[in-house]
């Protein structure tokens, strides 16, 4: 009896602990999307419900669905003094989207009770673009703000994708739910339960203008090279390769792109000027062809496009690289055509594709500075470049605290006899762009179809012109407080840095 009366009174206080437990928990949020997808683009729609329940009477005064997003950057510092640790940090807050909700959702009086699950809907679009209250810092020209106005893509958040971010960077776009109340003591709100539910954003990104690389030394459009006819044995001529910015890699609509090739061409263009009129021009080898991906970032507002060289002087700027092989091929049988310096200027010049300029762009390149004047030979390559399908690629974007950008990296090497095999390297700016609902929309859609979406979507925009915010904050890793600054934020704020005890 007594080991029974021992069990009972046991069992009586555990069940009195876990009902303590039960009163004391918050309240369950959840949020659930109609059509959960893979990743969402511009002008579509995010919409579902935030459930919320409770496992004992519940008091509230107000149930906050929000859509936003925010940017997140970290650098390590390079202490000069030993002592010195720590790190800079900043947060861009650069959408936030509010579901209004009206007083006929909610209870009356405002108390959940247990043993329901209370619903409020929601309806949210993906913008086109930011307000300019988000970027509000000084610009080297105009562009660089249009650019940082532009919805920038998730970023080193989804961690089933690959998309080659580095963990100082990350982008996030995410649906939250709060359930707050008033402080019985003074009255201020406090959070009851909280929820987030992160989604992946893949924005519409128009193909860009060909990058302007005069004096940029991030890339190589015109390389040459003197080529020896062997050890002792005089030089056989001059090399010249040369090409231009390939057209963007446009990433498709459609949530199944992995079944698609996303692919564009980049044309090498090959002169040969012989230090001879008996010369011929070399054997080439192979020509192979690599992706690299940066991701810059930093913990201050950038005023210009990021290069290599601001990274090297500005300790809160950083950058993370990272190639990928894409292809290798022989181009021992590439034909060359023999010319003569009195070819005539319509031969030479080539129209550009219209879409790009309509300036006239020479059909081979312009003389080395060996060139004596005499005949010369061309010869042109068609290189395909296809994304990998095991990796995870976002558009070009540029925006106030993160970069992405691509470059194609060609290597063509060079039999020449006795001294090795010599190589002339291009580095060629590369776009990923993004296609557009328009773009979809044409293929499938009437036009009549289109102004009524339009029309859905007028409230929306009438709510993101009321309610878009944009917040700051910069910090130190040794500040145990962040600093919220607001969009008149001072641009470059020196970091605090303590010594270590």
């Amino acid at each position: 009896m007594s080991s029974a009366s021992s069990y009972a009174s046991s069992h009586g206080a555990m069940a009195s602990k876990l009902r303590t437990l039960a009163l004391g928990s918050k309240p369950h949020v959840n949020i659930v999307l109609d059509d959960e997808q893979s990743f969402y683009s511009t002008l579509d729609k995010l919409s579902g419900k935030v459930e919320i329940a409770v496992s004992h009477t519940t008091r509230f005064d107000e149930v906050e669905i929000q859509f936003v997003g925010t940017t997140k950057t970290f650098l390590d510092k390079m202490p000069s003094t030993p002592g010195l640790a720590g790190g800079q940090s900043a947060f861009h807050q650069f959408l936030k989207l509010r579901q209004p909700i009206s007083e006929s959702s909610y209870p009356q009086p405002r108390v959940f009770e247990p043993g329901r699950t209370y619903e409020f809907p929601f309806v949210f679009v993906v913008p086109e673009h930011l307000l300019p209250r988000v970027c509000k810092h000084e610009v080297q020209h105009e562009s660089i703000r249009d650019c940082h106005l532009q919805l920038p893509p998730s970023l080193g958040t989804i961690t089933s994708h690959d998309d080659m971010g580095p963990d100082m960077a990350k982008i996030q776009y995410q649906i939250a739910a709060r359930l707050t109340a008033a402080s019985e003591i003074d009255g201020t709100p406090k959070h009851l339960a909280i929820r987030m539910k992160t989604v992946h954003i893949i924005p519409t990104v128009n193909e860009q203008p060909p990058v302007n690389v005069l004096g940029d030394s991030d890339y190589i459009l015109r390389s040459e090279k003197s080529i020896k006819k062997g050890v002792f044995k005089g030089k056989l001529g001059t090399l010249v390769i040369e090409s231009e910015q390939p057209k963007s890699l446009r990433l498709p609509r459609s949530h199944n792109s992995q079944e698609t090739t996303i692919s564009t061409v980049a044309i090498v263009k090959l002169r040969f000027d012989p230090a001879d009129a008996n010369s011929q021009p070399p054997r080439l080898g192979s020509l192979s062809s690599k992706l690299k991906t940066t991701t810059w970032y930093a913990t201050g507002a950038r005023m210009d496009f990021p290069k290599r060289k601001d990274c090297l002087f500005d300790h809160r700027q950083g950058l993370h690289s990272a190639s990928i092989g894409l292809s290798s091929r022989c181009m021992g049988n590439v034909e060359w055509v023999s010319r003569t310096e009195s070819a005539s200027d319509e031969e030479q010049l080539a129209r550009r594709d219209s879409g790009l300029s309509h300036q006239e762009v020479p059909k081979y390149p312009s003389p080395s500075t060996k060139y004596k004047g005499d005949n010369f030979w061309t010869a042109e390559i068609v290189v395909p470049v296809a994304l990998p399908k095991d990796k995870h690629f976002v558009p070009t974007f540029h925006n106030c605290l993160t970069s992405r950008t691509y470059s194609l990296n060609l290597s063509l090497g060079i039999h020449s006899a006795g001294v090795g095999f010599p190589s002339l390297d291009l580095k060629l700016p590369l776009q990923i762009s993004a296609e557009g609902k328009g773009e979809v929309d044409a293929r499938s859609r009437t036009s009549s179809i289109i102004e009524e979406r339009l029309a859905e979507l007028a409230v929306e925009d009438e709510l993101l012109a009321a309610e878009h915010r944009g917040s700051w904050s910069y910090n130190d890793l040794e500040t145990p407080d962040s600093t919220d600054l607001p969009p008149e934020y001072e641009v470059y704020r020196r970091p605090i840095v303590t010594v270590a005890g």
